[in-house]
């Protein structure tokens, strides 16, 4: 089978499946628990000096596959956190990472008592409340880098717009990223009570789960082709598939939360052991070999000379007549389950092609 194990900044996991900062990491149980069911590295919740007062309730799932959360950072304060679980979660035998925030005044301190605990192995620091401006994450990852003796890596929002600029002035502070945090604000409410979903001050929310995949592709692979940094990825994880996503955009790890939340901490060793075999079946032997490949093979947009039109693989279709229903130009209909396309009428927008569950449809270029 092909080899998983990996290593950042100097640290080796023996996967690239990770906790993430959330409420899969909110204590020592939880995170050992992580533990078991498989992942390569544990991603404590977010601490400040003070517990945080949650309000209630905090996440719901408004569609499939995606979360939609009012949490804040670790109920627990500072002092407890870092005395009482984190010893608890080095029994796992695996790399340990904090997160914290927020200010710069708050990140020096957690970052001297974490390096006087000696209990993790690196530090993730966020910027979810903190702004977007380069000069001030810079002065936020100096307070932290200058107090803690291991790497240091910044969780980016995608609320984040000069993206190169926030880039180039915290790679000379830190030793990686991390992107992305989750969406929002975000709202859902009630149509017959008109009242939010969740218990904050305005309803609103933060959106996290299968709906957010793209975003966070496009920061990981925007952040990996501005840096030697590495990167690691979060965001929209459900299957092994966008484990795999993640890597050839340029992540070097993933961290998985959302999928976590809703199907069980197991999720993490499964997806390590489904990534070993679409290794093995795909004839990589390391996940290094794929770290990137997106940006290494990517080809540049071309206008081509014809006009391409979906063909149908009859062996392969089941006539479920998605492709049928979905075609909003009519250009598709199947008549004594034969496949029939109008050219007139396609304007080769290449949607039936991604929804076709069987794969039986691909764009190819008109026959001249």
């Amino acid at each position: 089978m092909a080899d998983v194990k990996t290593t950042i900044c100097g640290i080796d996991f023996p996967n690239p499946v990770w906790t993430a900062a959330g409420p899969g990491g909110a204590d020592a149980q939880m995170l050992l628990r992580a533990a078991r069911g498989g992942a390569g590295g544990l991603v404590a919740k977010t601490i400040s000096l003070e517990g945080a007062r949650v309000p209630f309730p905090n996440i719901i799932s408004p569609f499939s596959g995606s979360l939609l959360n009012a949490e804040l950072w670790s109920e627990h304060g500072y002092l407890h956190f870092i005395g009482r679980e984190l010893p608890k979660v080095r029994e796992a035998g695996i790399p340990v990472i904090a997160s914290v925030g927020y200010s710069a005044e708050e990140l020096a301190l957690l970052g001297k008592e974490l390096d006087r605990a000696g209990a993790v192995d690196a530090v993730e620091f966020s910027i979810h409340y903190v702004g977007k401006e380069p000069e001030n994450l810079k002065r936020l990852a100096s307070a932290l880098k200058d107090n803690v003796g291991v790497p240091v890596l910044a969780k980016l929002s995608p609320a984040v717009t000069d993206l190169e600029a926030v880039v180039r002035i915290l790679e000379d502070v830190i030793d990686g990223f991390v992107a992305i945090n989750s969406v929002g604000p975000a709202l859902d409410f009630d149509i017959e009570t008109r009242q939010p979903l969740l218990g904050s001050e305005d309803g609103r929310g933060w959106l996290s789960g299968g709906a957010i995949l793209p975003v966070a592709l496009h920061y990981v692979e925007a952040i990996a082709s501005l840096t030697d940094k590495p990167v690691i990825g979060v965001g929209g994880v459900r299957r092994v598939e966008d484990v795999v996503k993640h890597l050839m955009a340029g992540a070097s790890a993933v961290q998985v939360c959302s999928l976590a939340v809703l199907k069980g901490q197991e999720v993490y060793g499964k997806l390590a052991a489904d990534l070993s075999k679409w290794l093995d079946s795909h004839g990589f032997r390391t996940v290094r070999e794929i770290v990137g490949l997106y940006r290494k093979e990517r080809r540049e947009p071309v206008q081509a000379e014809a006009r391409l039109f979906p063909q149908i693989d009859e062996e392969l279709c089941n006539l479920c007549l998605l492709c049928e229903r979905s075609c909003i130009h009519q250009a598709i209909h199947f008549e004594d389950k034969e496949f029939h396309l109008d050219r007139t009428r396609c304007l080769s927008c290449g949607l039936c092609c991604s929804l076709c569950p069987k794969v039986a449809l691909s764009l190819v270029p008109e026959k001249s």
